[in-house]
């Protein structure tokens, strides 16, 4: 953890600053100039400046004092990592910092931030209520630059997603985007999200950790010009020749001299993914803009049959690895007393089995490996100053994910440790771990109609906890690309859905429950949408992931006929996929871990 001291001078030297620039507040989102959830270590300011590590939030910095705004997913995890003497905390969506501001608490005249790293949409919300409050917002340079020096990630290697992963060629892809902003009577358009870049380009990148992109922007006009906007590509000519003669690779920063010799009639752009920066530029640069959606997340969200098909196969591969870890941590480690595995040994040990298969290119994001109390903080990712003992705790929350060439994985267990020392726990744990898998059936039963989004299923996952006076702080559901982000749009399962669920759309499946301070329960699939055979319904939702669900924490008395005939079909789809892939000794712990539960009795068969 960086010292406190560390995180004191950082603050005052950011207050200085704001002292010679005459502004009293100074506002610091987690996204960067591209407005990624996922950030390059070089551009994480908010973790920089304040300590916190996770993947929202944003902090305001005021003259004497300075608070830190984050979602669910990290109430617990930001009071951990950050100073409580330096900052306040609240909730990101509810009160959100809109609604705080408001108020003005801190006395706020003149509020600075950098418009490389504030979306249009927000920008314009900010201005709004801080209007309504009679405050200034001032653009400024990024004043964290000013502080913090350091290199930047050298330049990658690009590669080709093909035709067999991507099921859609480039140049088809192309002219839907151009059919889809000439509806606009636009001439051109202005994509700003790297995934959606590398998606209508069929390429990939290395420039993050976990996520396979190229930090990119891209215009494309009705013409099939198309300009790529990137600092870090290498082979330049290689990447060239996969492109075409109409495609010109460009710096970031000429996007400005581009649109100026272009001079466009008129530029569509989504105000949602672009800066305030390139929003003012595209409006100096063209004789108009307009604003929309970015039509290729919507595209790019309702996958093709051989990204399906590709999605299938990830889960399998994934599914053979995640299984032969748990079953050497049920068997392996249990039955060896002298054994002192770490949640970092677990992850570590977790990536080897990925890592035996050569189609694995990388985990899809950090593991979160998590036992007993670290359970509870949704986000939790094992350092070695936090890192637990599996011997000691009873409850192992596993949150795991792969890339490979044909499909994203995301999925996540919660395993009983039979070795754990507070078995007098065990019934209420097994009771909430029941509410969360009945909420998860509940999703993965659900048949609906075209027009439909995801709150209704948001609703059924959290139904029978909420009957317990019980919930959790985060959606349901997220969207999952193809070999691109495992946090994908524009669909979701939540109680904010707006985007009617599509045939072809990935979305995760994992409700929750966590006990701060103590445990975390959370099941998490991966489904799609499909079409339903039911009469009157349109929509279900076929189930991708394939690993056995622990049985030993459910209390079998809780569940429906329905709701157990769902896991014994699950659990022997997951035995015939998986046991071919298995050995003698796998095989028979995985027959026993799938065996099916005999809904007439009243405990579980082992």
């Amino acid at each position: 953890m960086v010292n406190k001291t560390t995180i004191s001078w950082r603050l005052n030297q950011l207050r200085k600053l704001m002292g010679e620039g005459h502004i009293d507040g100074y506002f610091l989102p987690h996204e960067d100039e591209l407005l990624s959830e996922y950030l390059p270590k070089y551009t994480e300011r908010l973790h920089w400046l304040t300590n916190f590590s996770g993947s929202a939030g944003l902090a305001f910095i005021g003259i004497k004092k300075a608070i830190i705004f984050v979602d669910g997913r990290y109430t617990t995890q930001v009071k951990n990592q950050t100073d409580k003497k330096l900052f306040e905390f609240e909730h990101l969506i509810n009160p959100g910092f809109i609604n705080w501001i408001k108020k003005n608490p801190y006395k706020n005249k003149r509020i600075g931030f950098d418009p490389k790293t504030i979306s249009q949409s927000n920008y314009l919300s900010l201005k709004k209520v801080c209007k309504e409050a009679g405050i200034d917002i001032i653009e400024t340079d990024n004043l964290i630059d000013k502080i913090w020096k350091r290199s930047k990630k050298k330049k990658n290697i690009v590669e080709r997603h093909e035709l067999k992963y991507s099921g859609l060629d480039s140049g088809k892809k192309i002219r839907k985007i151009i059919n889809s902003f000439k509806q606009n009577s636009a001439d051109s358009i202005f994509i700003s999200q790297p995934e959606n870049v590398c998606w209508t380009l069929n390429i990939r990148g290395k420039d993050l950790e976990h996520t396979p992109i190229l930090r990119s922007h891209l215009i494309l006009d009705k013409n099939k010009n198309i300009a790529l906007f990137t600092d870090n590509i290498s082979e330049e000519s290689k990447i060239q020749s996969w492109l075409g003669k109409k495609v010109k690779i460009l710096k970031i920063k000429e996007i400005e001299d581009y649109l100026e010799k272009k001079n466009y009639k008129k530029i569509q752009y989504d105000p949602i993914y672009t800066t305030r920066y390139n929003a003012k530029l595209l409006k100096k640069s063209s004789i108009a803009s307009f604003q929309s959606n970015d039509p290729t997340i919507l595209m790019k969200a309702c996958k093709n049959k051989v990204e399906i098909e590709g999605a299938r196969k990830a889960h399998l591969i994934d599914g053979i690895a995640l299984t032969k870890f748990i079953f050497w941590l049920e068997n392996e480690v249990n039955s060896t007393s002298k054994s002192k595995c770490t949640e970092l040994d677990l992850a570590n040990k977790l990536l080897r089995y990925r890592e035996n298969n050569p189609d694995f290119k990388g985990l899809s994001f950090g593991t979160i490996s998590s036992l007993g109390p670290n359970a509870a903080i949704i986000h939790y990712q094992p350092k070695k100053d936090t890192n637990k003992n599996w011997h000691e705790n009873d409850i192992y929350l596993l949150d795991s994910g792969g890339q490979y060439k044909y499909g994203t994985t995301d999925v996540t267990r919660t395993i009983l440790n039979i070795e754990g020392k507070r078995k007098n726990k065990h019934k209420e744990i097994s009771t909430n771990y029941t509410l969360v898998l009945k909420g998860h059936i509940a999703v993965a039963s659900a048949h609906f109609n075209y027009g439909e989004t995801g709150k209704k299923l948001d609703l059924l996952a959290r139904k029978y906890l909420k009957k317990h006076g019980l919930n959790y702080d985060h959606g349901t559901g997220h969207g999952v690309g193809s070999y691109l982000g495992v946090h994908e749009g524009p669909q979701n399962i939540s109680p904010r859905s707006r985007e009617p669920l599509q045939e072809g759309m990935i979305i995760s499946n994992e409700p929750g429950y966590y006990k701060p301070n103590d445990y975390g329960i959370r099941i998490e699939n991966l489904v799609t949408v499909v079409k339903s055979k039911t009469r009157g319904k349109d929509l279900c939702l076929e189930t991708l992931t394939l690993a056995p669900i622990t049985k030993l924490l459910i209390n079998i008395d809780m569940m429906t006929e329905k709701e157990i005939i769902w896991i014994n079909n699950y659990h022997k789809n997951v035995y015939e996929k998986l046991s071919p892939f298995m050995n003698k000794k796998e095989r028979n712990w995985l027959k026993i871990a799938t065996e099916a539960i005999d809904p007439f009795h009243s405990r579980l068969r082992h």
